[in-house]
């Protein structure tokens, strides 16, 4: 019994499959041009869903490598190496003098570390970092308080921290990151080395490892030279741009994130009811901030591949309607033999799907290419398109040849055997 049922179903799909490659093989101009929408709208939502989930999760790991239990300060809103907004550029920048303060007054305040935003220029000159023949022009320089590694959690590949004595001092000495010390040094070791930068001679006392996340496989942090914060005071001034580190005690991010708003308020002598003119952040908030981006981003992209999946099912269901017309005769022979209705239904359905069936797989083929192209080319970063957006391609192409093909498939059914007959 299960044998004869089994051949049966094996007939109802098996001839819809090979009639959609044989529309595919006598039509291909006709049936390829149906099937491109489908494969344009896939490509789409496939490849752009696999570089979003792959920069969402280096960005997590680049914020999360920061401390998930640390609060951020920063006067302006967003990137600190990003030019304000009109309104905010008037606001005052965050004062080295709040750290003591801060842990003073905070209970929830474990520790407070300062990272002072250098400019790339200097009076008119771009800052390059030079080590006898080689030199650095994307170099990031960065003044750090002795904490700052501690609270953020960066290990050190050689060498050691600033010391309180050099901040106060102001000493020549650097902490360079592992893009960095490749590009002065090559593959030697940067520690008791020397480098020049804005006209003063550093020596090299620490080198950070190569750090998690980042933008398309590229840290920042990896270029970065760190002088102590003392020494960025005396040779460049008071900073322009600070960024505090906040440590709270353990369990208690939230109370400090209160804690640090109350503190900065009266510190900058805030009149109650005014807005801050200041930003808290966490690694999870400038993360959920990301979600957020990448969703608007993620519906524009749905909204184009909606277009091309819509174009896709006019062609496949005008495929679909011409191959009705040229088969009419074999319908109506199908139908005088006994073939019930719901049966040559399922059969152009089952075209219908298997061809935009075929543009799905196309779809999928090629965004995982360009996606593993991508991942070749760009050093670091990977492409590798997520289980449920490949699964997402397939089905939703599928749907749309379910859709796109009913009208045509119902048309089918509907002819009357003795008409049908008669058709030439």
């Amino acid at each position: 019994m299960a044998q004869p049922r089994l051949s049966k179903w094996s007939r109802a799909i098996g001839e819809p499959a090979w009639l959609a490659f044989d529309s595919l093989r006598t039509s291909r101009a006709r049936s390829f041009l149906a099937i491109g929408g489908i494969v344009i709208g896939i490509v789409t939502v496939v490849l752009v869903a696999s570089v979003l989930a792959n920069v969402r999760n280096q960005i997590a790991l680049l914020f999360r490598d920061l401390g998930t239990e640390n609060v951020f300060a920063f006067h302006l809103t967003g990137d600190p190496y990003v030019t304000p907004s009109e309104a905010e550029a008037r606001r005052q920048p965050l004062k080295l003098e709040f750290i003591p303060e801060l842990k003073r007054l905070g209970p929830a305040i474990r520790d407070v570390g300062a990272e002072v935003i250098v400019p790339t220029t200097v009076g008119g000159q771009a800052l390059v970092a030079r080590a006898g023949m080689n030199e650095s022009d994307t170099v990031l320089v960065e003044g750090v308080s002795p904490t700052f590694f501690d609270i953020v959690g960066a290990e050190f590949d050689k060498g050691r921290p600033f010391t309180e004595l050099e901040d106060r001092q102001g000493a020549r000495v650097a902490i360079i990151g592992a893009s960095l010390a490749k590009a002065l040094y090559g593959d030697e070791s940067p520690l008791g080395r020397t480098l020049t930068l804005a006209g003063e001679t550093y020596t090299v006392v620490g080198q950070l490892q190569k750090r998690r996340g980042g933008f398309f496989g590229e840290n920042r942090q990896d270029n970065v030279l760190n002088l102590p914060v003392g020494t960025i005071r005396r040779r460049f001034g008071d900073p322009e741009r600070l960024v505090l580190y906040m440590r709270a005690q353990p369990g208690q991010r939230e109370a400090c994130m209160q804690q640090a708003e109350t503190i900065l308020r009266i510190l900058r002598k805030l009149p109650p009811g005014a807005d801050n003119d200041f930003t808290l952040s966490t690694a999870d908030s400038i993360i959920a901030t990301f979600d957020s981006i990448s969703g608007r981003i993620a519906l524009v992209t749905v909204g184009l591949a909606a277009v091309s999946l819509l174009i896709g099912a006019i062609g496949i269901a005008n495929v679909m309607f011409i191959s009705v017309t040229e088969r009419t005769r074999e319908i109506g022979l199908r139908r005088a033999l006994g073939a019930r209705e719901g049966e040559v239904l399922l059969q152009f359905l089952l075209e219908a799907a298997f061809l935009s069936g075929i543009g799905g797989v196309a779809g999928v083929a090629t965004a995982l290419l360009i996606g593993g192209l991508l991942t070749l080319v760009v050093t670091g970063f990977s492409a590798v398109a997520p289980l449920w957006a490949v699964s997402a391609g397939l089905v939703s192409s599928v749907v749309v040849g379910l859709t796109a093909g009913y009208w045509p498939a119902r048309r089918a059914a509907m002819l009357d055997p003795v008409e049908a007959l008669r058709h030439d």
